[in-house]
């Protein structure tokens, strides 16, 4: 009988085998999803999407970019300087200028870009470290995205769509779901696009 990671120690884990996969390879696993993603109908009818810039070998969904349709805008998560410790998203344009965060994360700097809260999105393209056949989804640990969806969650919403984009190997058989977890609304790997 296998023993049963804590979040922590999965954590670890696949933070480990992700930094451990060629560069090469990061970039082509990312590719192949992303070809997923663009060719459904979520992303083409999207018109307000928000992607990550990708850190510490997560998968890259900025080539998005190159598959947008006319009037589809681009935006970029912000730690918000609140209290509540939510998210906001910055318009990404060419005019786009950026800081690193406390987590020394490139971010977007406010200023005179387009905002919009977590509700006014089509489509958000989450960053995760592992997620399960439920859809659901362990981040880093700093709860961002459960906070700045939970209204969706607990409202039953269907704005904004949800995916998590990540390498096959993140995909594992079970997640403990907490109380605060906000599951994906869907998952693209290499492997294909899988609705929950």
């Amino acid at each position: 009988m296998s023993k049963v990671l804590t979040a922590h120690e999965l954590r670890k884990q696949i933070k480990k085998q992700r930094a451990a996969l060629p560069k090469l390879e990061q970039q082509r696993l990312s590719r192949q999803a992303v070809q997923h993603l663009s060719r459904h109908r979520l992303f083409r009818s999207a018109r307000n999407l928000a992607l990550y810039l990708p850190v510490r070998g997560e998968a890259d969904p900025c080539s998005l970019l190159q598959a947008a349709k006319p009037g589809q805008r681009f935006f970029l998560p912000v730690l918000s300087l609140g209290h509540h410790a939510q998210l906001v998203f910055v318009e990404w344009n060419r005019a786009t200028r950026f800081r690193n965060n406390r987590f020394n994360i490139p971010e977007p700097l406010l200023g005179r870009c387009k905002m919009l809260n977590p509700q006014q999105l089509d489509l958000v393209i989450t960053p995760l470290v592992a997620f399960d056949a439920r859809g659901t989804r362990l981040g880093m640990g700093g709860g961002f995205y459960d906070r700045s969806f939970a209204t969706k969650y607990y409202l039953k919403q269907a704005k904004p769509f949800l995916v998590g984009l990540a390498y096959p190997f993140q995909k594992v058989d079970h997640l403990e779901r907490q109380a605060w977890d906000i599951p994906l609304d869907a998952s693209c790997t290499a492997d294909g696009f899988t609705s929950y």
